[in-house]
C-alpha cells in the first residue's frame, strides 16, 4: 500500500492544485519505485519530472516545472500521487518507501560476489552518461598515471551554444563532477590541473551568458572552481605575467562570478604580473573609451593598491553624470580632503549648469560638507539655488530650517520672496512650473499659517483631495459652511471609488463633519440619511457607517 492518502495530498497541495492534478491524473507515463518512493514523468505544457518520496513517514514531493521549483507541492506531484493511489487499489502495492513492504535491495546486494557487483554496475553505466561521466571521472582521478588527454576532453565536453530552460542545473551538475576530479589531483598534480581549472572558467562563464533560465547554478559552480583554482594556484604558481594577461581577459568577459576580486591573486601576481594585468586593462580602455567593465576594473585594482590620486584620475575619467562628482567627493572626504572634496562639487555643479532630480545626491553631500567646513554663505547660496531649481516643500522646508537656525533676521523677507516665486509658477505656468505647482504653493501656505491665502487659491489652482481637505480643516473653525463644500464632495468621491478602505474613508469624513454641520446649520443626520438611500446596497459602506454609530 501506499505510505499516504489522498487526504494527504489535498493538504499538501491545496484545493486548487489538487482540483488541477486530478485532471493530469491519465498524463502520468513511466512511474517507477525507488527505494524511499517513486519518480514519474508528466506531459503538461512541458515534459515534467516528478518524484513522491518517504520523508519520516511523512509525504513530500519534487518537480521541475516553475511552480515545483519555488518548492511547492504542485499539480503533477497531486497527479502522480493519484496515479500511485490508483495502482495501489488495484495492486495492493504502492511506492517503495521504508514502510512498503518492498524487497530488501540493499540486502540483496550484500549477497553479490564482487565480479558479480562489477558486471551489474557496468551495465548500468553503459547506459547511463550521466552516471558514465562521473565512473570516469573517478578512474581517471584514481589511476597511477593521470591521463591529461581525458580529463582536457572532459572539460571540453563543458562547452555549450546553449542551454534551454531547466537545463542548467544539469550543466552545472556535470560541470561539478569535472572539477571534483580535478580537485582530486591536488597538491601532486597542481601544475598540470591549473590550466584545465582556467578552461573550466572560461566555458562556465560562456554557459552563464547563454542559458534560457539564468538559475545561477553555472555562476555558483564557476565561484567554487574559482576557489579550486586558487588553491592550485598556491600548490604550484603560475607565471605571474601570464596569470596577469589571462585573468585581464577572463574578467573582461563581464563573467560575474561572485566575491571574485584581484586581491585573489596580488599575491600571486607579484609586480610583474599586476603591471600585466594593468597593462590589459589599459589596452581594453584604449579599444573601448567608454567600457563600463575596464572602468571598474581599473577603478578596482586602483582600490586595492590605496593610491588615493589615481583613483580620483580614475574616477574623473568619465564625469558624464553628478554621481561621478559625488564618487569623487566621497572618496576625498573619506580620507579627510573635504576642501578638495568640496571643490569637486562645485565643478560638477557648475558642469551641470541646473538642478535636477540627478543633482540630489551632489547637493545634499556639498550641503554636508559646507556645514562641517563652515561655510553657511554658502549654504545660504545653496540652499536657496536648490529651492528656486526645484520648487518643492522639501527643499522649501529644508530653506526655511537654516536660515531660521543661521540668519533669522533675514528670513522675512526670503520668505517673501520664496512665497512670490511659488505663487507665479503656480498661476501663471511660467518657467520653472511643475504639474504639482499649485499643490506646492497651497502646502507652503499652510506650513505659514496663511490659511486665509491657502483658501483662496484652491479655485485658482490644481490640488489634490488631501490638500483641499487640509485647507477646508483650517478653514472649518471659522467658516464651517464653506469647508463643508469640500468635504461632502469628498465623501461622495470616496464611496464612488468602492473599495473597503474608501467606504472606511467615507464614514470617517461623516463623523469628521458632524460637528461642521451643527455649526454651520446643516441636517447632518439627513445627509447621512440621504447617502444610505442611494448606496443601500453596498454593504460593506452600510457597515463601515453602522461600525461608527450613524
Amino acid at each position: 500500500m501506499a505510505w499516504f492518502t489522498e487526504v494527504d495530498l489535498q493538504e499538501l497541495a491545496g484545493s486548487r492544485s489538487f482540483g488541477r492534478g486530478l485532471e493530469y491524473l491519465e498524463a502520468v507515463v513511466n512511474l517507477r519505485d525507488l527505494p524511499d518512493g517513486v519518480v514519474a514523468t508528466v506531459h503538461g505544457s512541458d515534459v515534467y519530472q516528478v518524484r513522491l518520496f518517504d520523508a519520516d513517514g511523512e509525504l513530500d514531493g519534487e518537480c521541475d516545472c516553475p511552480y515545483g521549483e519555488q518548492g511547492n507541492f504542485c499539480k503533477h506531484c497531486v497527479a502522480v500521487g493519484l496515479r500511485l493511489l490508483q495502482r495501489s487499489s488495484v495492486t495492493g502495492v504502492g511506492g517503495a518507501s521504508s514502510d512498503a513492504g518492498t524487497a530488501d535491495v540493499h540486502a540483496f546486494l550484500g549477497t553479490l560476489d564482487h565480479s558479480e557487483l562489477v558486471e551489474l554496475v557496468w551495465a548500468q553505466v553503459s547506459q547511463d552518461p550521466a552516471l558514465y561521466q562521473r565512473m570516469l571521472l573517478r578512474a581517471i582521478a584514481g589511476a597511477p598515471t593521470v591521463d591529461l588527454s581525458l580529463l582536457a576532453r572532459q572539460v571540453e565536453n563543458l562547452a555549450v551554444d546553449w542551454l534551454r530552460y531547466g537545463e542548467e542545473e544539469a550543466y552545472a551538475e556535470r560541470a561539478d563532477d569535472v572539477v571534483a576530479a580535478l580537485a582530486e589531483l591536488l597538491p601532486e598534480h597542481a601544475g598540470q590541473v591549473r590550466p584545465l581549472l582556467q578552461r573550466v572558467l572560461e566555458l562556465l562563464g560562456q554557459a552563464a551568458g547563454c542559458s534560457e533560465d539564468h538559475s545561477g547554478a553555472a555562476l555558483a559552480s564557476a565561484a567554487e572552481t574559482w576557489d579550486v583554482f586558487l588553491d592550485a594556484c598556491d600548490a604550484a604558481p603560475p607565471d605571474p605575467v601570464e596569470l596577469g594577461v589571462w585573468f585581464a581577459g577572463f574578467r573582461l568577459t563581464e563573467v560575474d562570478i561572485l566575491d571574485m576580486s584581484i586581491t585573489d591573486v596580488a599575491d600571486l601576481l607579484g609586480t610583474d604580473g599586476l603591471d600585466a594585468y594593468w597593462n590589459s586593462l589599459e589596452a581594453a580602455r584604449d579599444a573601448n573609451p567608454g567600457g563600463w567593465t575596464v572602468r571598474s576594473l581599473r577603478e578596482e585594482m586602483i582600490k586595492a593598491i590605496g593610491d588615493v590620486d589615481i583613483l580620483v584620475a580614475c574616477y574623473a575619467e568619465d564625469l558624464s553624470t553628478p554621481d561621478r562628482y559625488v564618487l569623487i567627493a566621497r572618496l576625498l572626504r573619506e580620507n579627510e580632503r573635504p576642501a578638495e572634496a568640496v571643490a569637486w562639487l562645485e565643478h560638477g555643479r557648475a558642469e551641470a549648469g541646473h538642478f535636477d532630480h540627478r543633482s540630489r545626491l551632489l547637493v545634499d553631500l556639498l550641503v554636508e560638507l559646507y556645514t562641517e567646513t563652515g561655510r553657511t554663505e554658502d549654504l545660504m547660496t545653496l540652499h536657496w539655488e536648490w529651492f528656486r531649481a526645484e520648487g518643492g516643500v522639501g527643499s522649501y522646508q529644508r530653506l526655511r530650517e537654516f536660515i531660521l537656525a543661521e540668519y533669522p533676521q533675514r528670513w522675512p523677507q526670503r520668505c517673501e520672496e520664496a512665497l512670490d516665486l511659488l505663487r507665479t509658477r503656480a498661476t501663471s505656468g511660467g518657467a520653472g512650473n511643475t504639474w504639482n505647482a499649485g499643490e506646492v504653493y497651497v502646502r507652503v501656505l499652510l506650513s505659514e499659517d496663511r490659511d486665509e491665502a491657502a483658501w483662496e487659491m484652491l479655485d485658482q489652482v490644481r490640488c489634490e483631495e488631501s490638500t483641499r481637505l487640509a485647507v477646508a480643516s483650517r478653514r472649518a473653525a471659522t467658516h464651517p459652511d464653506e469647508a463643508l463644500k469640500i468635504y461632502l464632495p469628498a465623501v461622495e468621491n470616496a464611496i464612488a471609488r468602492a473599495t473597503n478602505a474608501d467606504y472606511e474613508r467615507a464614514a470617517d469624513l461623516l463623523v469628521t463633519v458632524r460637528d461642521m454641520c451643527h455649526r454651520a446649520g446643516t441636517d447632518h443626520g439627513a445627509e447621512v440619511a440621504r447617502l444610505k438611500a442611494d448606496h443601500s446596497r453596498k454593504r460593506n459602506f452600510m457597515t463601515a457607517l453602522c461600525q461608527r454609530g450613524l
